[in-house]
């Protein structure tokens, strides 16, 4: 396996675990018949506005669609409709940003809409990550030259931003941590003290795992 492609599968990862938990946490509050903190919502709605949509979409894009397209010309349909579910993506992470507002105001009556706005949300990624690694990493792999892959691997590891500056990543690193504070061990990103949602009535012991094996 070439260096770019443990790079894109490796973020790849990062981005299936953020989603995971946000389905996690819906779930938890849904069943459990919990009062929604939106904070770690926030954090993560951030977090996927940022690194995917700002950082990793792109690149792909500029990168190794673009190859593709020129190395396995009947690739481009499948390319067309990842490129416009990278558009989607980022309409669909602008409309959960106002719907957490509502959520905010009513943390009640506000999470129905967000819940369902959410959870489409958690099934589009997991379709769109689904349909990169089973047809585009797979015929990148066979169509590829080794200079092809060199070039990416520069691209994914290039981490300069006109934003960000030369070191997004740290950005991107603070983004992340911010998770893990407000993210308790059972939901897979790291733990505090208190849970991501306000205990409205006594909880049964229960731990929440996270199965990544959707990718």
């Amino acid at each position: 396996m070439h260096k770019a492609v443990e790079l894109i599968r490796r973020e790849h990862r990062d981005i299936a675990l953020v989603v995971q938990c946000l389905a996690t946490v819906l779930r938890e509050v849904r069943e459990r018949k919990l009062v929604a903190d939106p904070a770690l919502f926030e954090a993560i709605i951030d977090y996927m506005q940022n690194f995917p949509d700002r950082f990793h979409h792109p690149k792909e894009e500029d990168y190794l669609f673009k190859t593709l397209r020129q190395r396995a010309p009947a690739s481009a349909a499948v390319l067309d409709e990842l490129g416009a579910q990278h558009q989607a993506g980022e309409r669909s992470i602008a409309d959960l940003r106002w719907k957490l507002d509502a959520l905010k105001k009513d943390p009640e009556k506000g999470f129905a809409a967000f819940d369902k706005a959410a959870s489409a949300y958690v099934d589009f990624q997991k379709r769109h990550m689904a349909l990169e690694e089973r047809e585009v990493l797979p015929t990148a792999e066979r169509s590829f030259t080794q200079a092809d892959w060199d070039a990416i691997a520069a691209a994914f590891a290039d981490n300069d931003d006109p934003i960000f500056g030369h070191d997004p990543q740290a950005y991107y690193d603070r983004l992340f941590s911010r998770l893990v504070a407000l993210t308790p061990e059972p939901y897979g990103l790291g733990e505090r003290k208190t849970p991501p949602v306000k205990v409205t009535e006594p909880l049964t012991p229960r731990r929440a795992a996270l199965d990544l094996h959707w990718i």
